[in-house]
C-alpha cells in the first residue's frame, strides 16, 4: 500500500463506524496477538527494528484493547465470553524489555499475557537476527532465508556462517534487546495473569529437524518449564520463526501440548482441526496506532 494512502485508509478503517460494521463479522472469532520486544522509553533502537514496539506505543495499544475487547489469558481464549470480542496477548523470545517494561505496562492495566520461552537462550543472549541486523535494522531477506532454511535457524550455525562470510555481526546489543534471565522471568510471572509457554528448547526451525531432534526440542522445553513454573506454565507451543509442518504439529500433540501458534494471520474461529496451526497477528514496531486499531476491529488483515 502506498505510504500516502496508507495512513488515511487505516484511520478510516479504525473508526467507530468501521468497528460497528465489522463487529458482526467477528462474532465467535478469536484474535491472538504476537509481540517480541519492547523498546523502553528513551532507549535507542537496536537489533531488528520491526521486532521492537516502543513502550509508549505498547501502552497506547493496551489502552485501546482494554476499551474495545476482552483481553483474556491464552488458556481461556476459546471460552464463550460475555459478548465482546476475545483477544489474547503473547510475546516470543522473552526479551528483557518485554519482561520488564512490557510487564509493567500490562500490570498497570491488569491485563494478562503469555511469554513463549526458549530456555537454552535465557540469560542475556543476543539472538542472531539482532546481531546480524545492519544499522538501519532491516535484516537482509537473503540472509534470513539462508539462516532459516539452510542452517535450520540454529544460533551457533548462523553465527559461524556469518563470521566466515564476513557479514556484519554486532555484539553491542543493549540489555532490553537481549533475552531476560531466569530471575527476571520468575519475577514477571509473579504478576497476576502473566504465564509462560514453550518456544522450543533452543529456538531452532522445528520444521527443518529430524524426528529425534524435534521431539527433544519440544519435550525438553516442556519439562523444564513445567518444573520451573508449575501452574504458570501453559501447555502451548509457539513455533520459532512461525515455521511448522505436519510432522511438527503431530510431534507437538504427542508431547501433550494443547495448541500450537504460528506467526501470521488474524481473526479466526476456534476449531479442533486447527488447534496446532493457530494464526497470530504479528504486531510490528512500524505499525501505526491506526493500523493496529484497524486490524483489531477486523477491517484489515
Amino acid at each position: 500500500m502506498h505510504s500516502l494512502l496508507k495512513t488515511p485508509l487505516e484511520s478510516a478503517l479504525s473508526s467507530p463506524l468501521a468497528a460497528a460494521v465489522c463487529r458482526r463479522r467477528l462474532k465467535g472469532k478469536r484474535l491472538i496477538l504476537s509481540y517480541h520486544g519492547i523498546l523502553p522509553a528513551g532507549a535507542a533502537p537496536a537489533g531488528e527494528r520491526t521486532l521492537f514496539v516502543t513502550q509508549r506505543e505498547f501502552g497506547r495499544q493496551l489502552d485501546y484493547l482494554a476499551r474495545t475487547v476482552d483481553v483474556v489469558p491464552l488458556a481461556n481464549i476459546d471460552e464463550a465470553g460475555q459478548g465482546r470480542p476475545r483477544v489474547a496477548i503473547t510475546f516470543d523470545d522473552a526479551y528483557r524489555g518485554a519482561l520488564q517494561e512490557g510487564v509493567r505496562e500490562l500490570a498497570a492495566r491488569h491485563l494478562p499475557a503469555t511469554f513463549f520461552v526458549a530456555p537454552a537462550r535465557l540469560g542475556g543472549h543476543t539472538f542472531w537476527w539482532d546481531a546480524l541486523a545492519p544499522a538501519d535494522g532491516a535484516l537482509d531477506e537473503g540472509v534470513r532465508e539462508h539462516a532459516l532454511q539452510s542452517l535450520g535457524g540454529a544460533d551457533e550455525k548462523v553465527r559461524a556462517w556469518a563470521l566466515d562470510a564476513k557479514l556484519h555481526v554486532s555484539n553491542l546489543i543493549p540489555g532490553y534487546a537481549q533475552s531476560g534471565t531466569l530471575a527476571q522471568l520468575r519475577k514477571a510471572v509473579e504478576v497476576p495473569g502473566i504465564t509462560v509457554g514453550s518456544h522450543s528448547w533452543s529456538h531452532a526451525n522445528l520444521a527443518s529437524l529430524g524426528r529425534e531432534d524435534l521431539v527433544a526440542e519440544l519435550e525438553r522445553s516442556r519439562d523444564w518449564l513445567r518444573a520451573e513454573f508449575g501452574d504458570k506454565f501453559v501447555e502451548w507451543v509457539a513455533y520459532p520463526y512461525g515455521l511448522d509442518s505436519e510432522e511438527t504439529r503431530r510431534a507437538a500433540a504427542d508431547a501433550s501440548y494443547v495448541g500450537g501458534l504460528r506467526i501470521g494471520g488474524s481473526w479466526h474461529r476456534p476449531d479442533p482441526e486447527v488447534s496446532f496451526k493457530r494464526p497470530r497477528l504479528s504486531v510490528s514496531g512500524n505499525l501505526s496506532l491506526a493500523g493496529f486499531r484497524a486490524r483489531v476491529v477486523g477491517a484489515l488483515e
